[in-house]
């Protein structure tokens, strides 16, 4: 289970991981609490998580080509010396009485074009520091770290946020970038030397390309569609909570964060059993149970009469959330050639960091009209009528296609994933 940390590079690499991940959670739940401190509106909240996450979008498609060009811990200690930079000013401006929520958005957006640089490459780092045949092992741990800081990072952060306010929070994550950098000089890489070529930056025409091998695939295509949807209806929920611990519950930033750290014990609770599923169970099938379960929970946090009875559905989210990335990742993987592999999965990506924020721009304007329960319940119905629509069609059956070889990589952290092996054959 922990052959990869046998490795003195991945053992530092991880545990450096986990320490930033964990003081960055600070940071994601100080941000929407102070747009909500500041404006009172889940359209501002929207907003927020729009900019970031549409800023990652733009980056990590070009972050992937440089990681093919360049030396990729040199990418990874500038990206996250940027965002240690960000956090440094969102804490300053808040001890220096800016109160101008543009300004935080700004900022969100700062952030995101760091993350999205340090995002594929982060996951591409991995395949550096153990042997090939280490490989789902070092990817599993790598899930397993990031999962574990959701269950640390948000609690802390938000008992932070009540008890000394936004500024130490992020002061806090931007304390964990050094950490990580200290991990990042220790490490040694095994990649090979790289050509010092400037790289090719046709992203437009490279993408479309990849879109075209796509569309020729049904399996690729129901994938993608699964993600989108996943992406623009079932991650806003996860951030738009802060809506129900500020107005609805009036938890404050100490009920925000319990309840994204609910969502990681989720996440954390079903990744062995999700493991374990991978290799008996069609993924259609997981992919199916999951989406309908993921849609059902999300009504009920639309009902939930008490912050208590909230937190259940919750851990139920995050545990569809995972089995649904977990059937996507693999069945994506098995439907590639190999030389195809990294392209789709970057493509997968933007897919995925595209539609979320435009889902979290969506939902906050739909709670400025309707309110947090309605526009809740809008949102479970939605996925639930996706859900309904791929398996009326037979599309889900397609993720069961297996042609290519089977070569685990990482998906982006905010898809979080416990990588399954392919069926065995002769298992139904």
């Amino acid at each position: 289970m922990f052959a990869s940390f046998g490795h003195r590079s991945y053992r530092y690499f991880w545990f450096g991981g986990f320490t930033a991940n964990s003081a960055r959670w600070f940071q994601y739940v100080a941000l929407p609490a102070v747009v909500w401190d500041l404006t009172g509106s889940p359209g501002w909240v929207g907003f927020a998580g729009f900019g970031q996450f549409a800023a990652m979008a733009v980056v990590a498609p070009a972050a992937g080509v440089l990681a093919d060009h360049y030396s990729r811990r040199r990418i990874l200690m500038v990206s996250q010396s940027l965002m240690g930079l960000v956090a440094v000013v969102m804490a300053l401006a808040w001890m220096q009485g800016v109160r101008s929520p543009a300004a935080y958005v700004a900022l969100a957006a700062a952030s995101g074009l760091a993350g999205g640089l340090n995002l594929p490459v982060w996951q591409a780092f991995v395949s550096e520091l153990v042997p090939r045949e280490l490989l789902l092992n070092a990817v599993t741990l790598n899930s397993a770290q990031f999962n574990s800081s959701r269950l640390v990072g948000p609690m802390l952060g938000g008992i932070t946020v009540a008890a000394a306010g936004p500024a130490v929070a992020f002061w806090v994550s931007a304390a964990g970038v050094l950490v990580v950098l200290f991990a990042l000089v220790r490490v040694e890489s095994r990649r090979a030397a790289r050509s010092s070529g400037i790289p090719s930056m046709r992203l437009i025409r490279n993408t479309v390309a990849v879109a075209r091998y796509v569309r020729a695939r049904r399996g690729l295509v129901v994938a993608f569609v699964a993600v989108a949807l996943i992406g623009s209806v079932g991650l806003p929920i996860q951030i738009l909570s802060v809506v129900f611990a500020e107005d609805v519950f009036a938890r404050g930033p100490g009920g925000f964060g319990l309840m994204l750290t609910m969502l990681g014990a989720g996440a954390v609770a079903a990744a062995p059993v999700v493991a374990s599923l991978g290799g008996r169970v069609s993924r259609s099938m997981i992919q199916r149970v999951a989406l309908l379960v993921y849609g059902t929970a999300v009504l009920a946090l639309a009902v939930a009469p008490t912050f208590v009875s909230y937190l259940v559905p919750l851990v139920v989210i995050g545990a569809a959330h995972l089995a649904t990335a977990s059937a996507l990742n693999t069945a994506v993987q098995l439907q590639v050639d190999e030389e195809r592999r990294t392209q789709v999965l970057s493509l997968y990506i933007m897919v995925l960091m595209s539609s979320n924020p435009l889902g979290q721009l969506a939902l906050g304007q739909l709670i400025e009209f309707i309110g947090p329960r309605p526009a809740f319940g809008v949102y479970g119905a939605a996925l639930l009528a996706g859900t309904v629509g791929l398996h009326a069609s037979g599309w889900l059956r397609e993720l069961d296609v297996e042609v290519g070889e089977y070569s685990p990589e990482v998906m982006p952290e905010v898809h979080p994933t416990t990588p399954s092996p392919p069926r065995r054959e002769g298992c139904s």
